[in-house]
């Protein structure tokens, strides 16, 4: 498994709109190593049709302290939302993401 930069960022509010409405803003808050995987036959068993189409598995050595914080993912350059942390190994962290949409 070959691992990738990854990059976490929080949503800040920068400011408010006309409406009073909270502007966000992504803060970068860490660089680690990730790599997205595939889906295990056990999981595709499962899991709803829906969420294997639109979500991915992304392992990573971010502390958990970072995940908890982070709500967008980037790697390679493509933004993914953070939907849940599922599983914390002791050297891993197991996430789900989910693509923007284009």
């Amino acid at each position: 498994m070959r691992m990738k930069p990854v990059h976490f960022f929080a949503l800040e509010v920068v400011g408010r709109d006309e409406l009073n409405n909270p502007i966000y803003e992504p803060v970068p808050i860490g660089s680690y190593k990730g790599v997205l995987t595939q889906w295990s036959l056990e999981e595709i068993a499962v899991m709803d049709r829906e969420v294997l189409e639109t979500h991915q598995k992304l392992l990573t050595d971010a502390p958990r302290s970072v995940l908890e914080r982070a709500e967008r993912v980037e790697i390679e350059g493509v933004s993914y939302a953070i939907t849940d942390l599922k599983k914390d190994f002791r050297r891993w962290r197991l996430c789900h993401v989910k693509a923007d949409d284009p």
